[in-house]
C-alpha cells in the first residue's frame, strides 16, 4: 500500500511489460494506491509475510510509471500482505497443466459434491455453479420460495421462481443506498465529508446504525469511526481486535502503523460490548502486534506495549505518518504517470469508495 497520490482519482493503471514478464497494476483504493502483485510458491502459512524482494520488485516496476521526481522509496510502503492462494487440480486431468486458477465443482464416486479453490471476490459464481452441479447430479428439483426480508430497510418478502437469482440479489446495505446518502449522513449526524463518504460507501444503508453509534474518529487522520467497532461486535459478529481492525475497518491494510496506534482505542471499546478483563486485553494487544507483521509493521514496533502507545498520544494524537495523504471526495493531486495513461489495453477504470 502506497500514498494516495500515486494514482489519479478513478484510474488504475496495469503494466503488463514489467523488467520481467509479470503484470503489475496500480490502483487508488480506500484513499491510498494499491500495487502489486507478485505469484510464488510458498508453503502454506496462517500469516504469511510479504517477501522484501517481491517488495522491491513491485517498487522499482511502479517507479517506472512515475515521473522521476515522484520517486518512491521502501519508507513509502505504508502496509504490505501476502495471501495464500489454492490453486486447484482437476482429478480428470493427466498432468500438471490442468491447475485451474479459478474454482473447480466436483462429484466423488460417494456422492460428494465438492467446490474448491476460488476467491473471495467470486463467490456467488462459486455458489451458483455449485447448486447447479447439485441440482442435475443428484436430479433436485428446485421450487418457489418465498423468502422474509433481511435487506434491513424494511422491504416487503418475495418469492423466488425456482431459478437462481444471485446474479440480481444486491449486497447488504445496497437497499437504501443512494448518490445522495453522504450528504443525508453530514446534514444528520454532523459529519465530516471524508467520514461520510467513507460510511456511505462502505456499509451502505448501514451507514445509519453505524453513525449513531458514534461519530467519533479512532484516529485524526482517517474517516473511521468508533461507531464502526460497535457496528462490527453487534451487527457483524466480530469477536477479536485482529478481525476488527483488519476486516472490518480494513485500517491494516492501508497503514499498519497507524494500526498499532488505534489498536488502544479499538480495544476498549470491544472490551465495553464484550466484557473483556484485563487479561484478555493483554491477549488481543499480543495477538494483533503479531498479526500486524504480517501486513508489514516493522520489527522495531513488534515489542511495543499499550502502555508505551498510549503515553506516546496513541488514538488521541495528532501524528499523521509521514506518507499519510488524505482522501476526501474531491480527489487526489497525481504524482504524474508517465506515458499516455489512455493507452489502449493499458488502462483499467475503477470506482474509489471514497468518491462521492
Amino acid at each position: 500500500m502506497l500514498p494516495g497520490d500515486i494514482c489519479p482519482n478513478g484510474i488504475g493503471l496495469l503494466d503488463a511489460a514489467t523488467s520481467d514478464g509479470r503484470v503489475i497494476f496500480v490502483l487508488p483504493w480506500q484513499g491510498y494506491t494499491l500495487a502489486g502483485t507478485t505469484d510464488n510458491a510458498a508453503p502454506v502459512e496462517r500469516e504469511p509475510i510479504a517477501r522484501e524482494d517481491d517488495i522491491k520488485f513491485i517498487l522499482k516496476e511502479v517507479n517506472k510509471l512515475i515521473t522521476p521526481e515522484s520517486a518512491l522509496s521502501r519508507s513509502d510502503v505504508l502496509a504490505a500482505w501476502s495471501g495464500i492462494r489454492p490453486l486447484v487440480k482437476d482429478p480428470n486431468a493427466k498432468n500438471t497443466e490442468s491447475l485451474v486458477r479459478s474454482h473447480l465443482v466436483t462429484v466423488s464416486d460417494s456422492g460428494l459434491l465438492t467446490c474448491a479453490g476460488g476467491k473471495w471476490t467470486t463467490y456467488r459464481q462459486m455458489a451458483e455453479d455449485a447448486v447447479d452441479e447439485a441440482i442435475k447430479t443428484f436430479k433436485l428439483e428446485p421450487k418457489p420460495v418465498t423468502l422474509p426480508d433481511i435487506s434491513g430497510a424494511g422491504l416487503p418478502a418475495f418469492t423466488t421462481t425456482g431459478k437462481c437469482i444471485t446474479t440480481n440479489v444486491p449486497l447488504v446495505g445496497a437497499h437504501g443506498f443512494s448518490k445522495h446518502l453522504p450528504a443525508h449522513l453530514s446534514s444528520q449526524f454532523s459529519l465530516d465529508a471524508d467520514v461520510a463518504n467513507h460510511l456511505a460507501h462502505n456499509y451502505g444503508d448501514r451507514a445509519w446504525s453505524v453513525a449513531a453509534f458514534s461519530s467519533e474518529r479512532i484516529l485524526p487522520n482517517f474517516p473511521f469511526v468508533v461507531g464502526e467497532i460497535r457496528h462490527g461486535v453487534r451487527a457483524e459478529a466480530a469477536l477479536t481486535a485482529t478481525d476488527l481492525i483488519s476486516r472490518r475497518t480494513r485500517l491494516a491494510f492501508l497503514d499498519a502503523e497507524s494500526a498499532l496506534r488505534a489498536l488502544p482505542r479499538v480495544i476498549d471499546v470491544m472490551a465495553e460490548e464484550l466484557g473483556w478483563n484485563e487479561a484478555r486485553k493483554d491477549k488481543e494487544w499480543t495477538e494483533t502486534v503479531h498479526f500486524l507483521q504480517s501486513m508489514g509493521l516493522s520489527a522495531d514496533k513488534l515489542n511495543v506495549t499499550r502502555k508505551e502507545v498510549l503515553s506516546s498520544g496513541g488514538a488521541k494524537s495528532g501524528y499523521a505518518p509521514k506518507s499519510q495523504i488524505a482522501a476526501t471526495a474531491s480527489g487526489f493531486k497525481t504524482a504524474g504517470l508517465v506515458g499516455d495513461i489512455q493507452a489502449p489495453g493499458a488502462l483499467a477504470t475503477t470506482r474509489n469508495v471514497t468518491e462521492a
